[in-house]
């Protein structure tokens, strides 16, 4: 009987707290931005790699994702020092290599800035 207890008093502390306040992204006019608007804002994506790598990099970049070379160290590490870079320049600390398996024939693989 000492666990309906618990539970109750578990739930009583849930429901007195104070609720959070969530501060949605505005313009600077003050009206909400569209999820739209800032949907994928922190993805490094292929426009980021390309401003900040040498031209002779991300071309060397581009063939080996086309399968026409194989991936050499200084592209490696040009690709790993932008991604670095931009992650801190938008207020990044922290990063994580996050692998968990799933089964015993499959994983799942997360790399995140936090």
């Amino acid at each position: 009987m000492a666990s309906t207890g618990n539970r109750q008093s578990a739930v009583l502390t849930a429901i007195s707290r104070a609720p959070r306040v969530v501060e949605y992204p505005r313009e600077p006019s003050g009206k909400p931005k569209f999820p739209s608007e800032v949907f994928g804002e922190n993805v490094f994506g292929f426009k980021e790699l390309a401003k900040a790598l040498p031209k002779p990099v991300y071309a060397s970049f581009l063939k080996q994702r086309r399968g026409r070379q194989s991936l050499d160290r200084p592209t490696a590490d040009a690709i790993a020092h932008a991604v670095r870079v931009w992650a801190m320049s938008k207020g990044a600390t922290h990063f994580t290599h996050w692998f968990q398996p799933q089964t015993g024939a499959t994983a799942e693989k997360h790399d995140a800035f936090l």
